[in-house]
């Protein structure tokens, strides 16, 4: 899904007031915490134009709902609806949960800037 996909489609399912600035930075806070969890250095940063609209995000279908879900709550924490927001936020937990699974599952790691957490002392 591109960067231009996304905000239609949260324009479809969330109507807000929010410029397509804003939104953009509510996309660049999850996509930093998904090069995280891919230990991908280079953390893509999208900026209000043109050019960043045609981008393809980290995270492909059908786990790239996890961004639909975060703007959504983000849009309704900012504007103090805090129900909807738990019930959305609740919704990216799962969304973020299934993608991790599946990083796990699948291996799907940038393994060349891969950061050592544990060692194996047995081998």
């Amino acid at each position: 899904m591109t960067l231009r996909d996304l905000l239609n489609k949260i324009s479809d399912e969330k109507p807000n007031s929010f410029s397509e600035a804003k939104l953009i930075s509510f996309v660049n806070e999850v996509e930093a915490e998904v090069a995280e969890e891919l230990h991908i250095e280079d953390v893509p940063v999208y900026e209000d134009n043109h050019v960043d609209l045609d981008k393809t995000l980290l995270v492909h279908a059908p786990y790239d709902r996890l961004y639909i879900s975060y703007v959504k709550a983000m849009i309704d924490y900012t504007n103090e609806e805090y129900e909807s927001y738990a019930n959305n936020q609740a919704q990216h937990v799962q969304d973020y949960r299934d993608f991790v699974d599946w990083v796990v599952r699948t291996g799907q790691v940038a393994r060349n800037n891969a950061v050592t957490r544990f060692r194996n002392i047995l081998y």
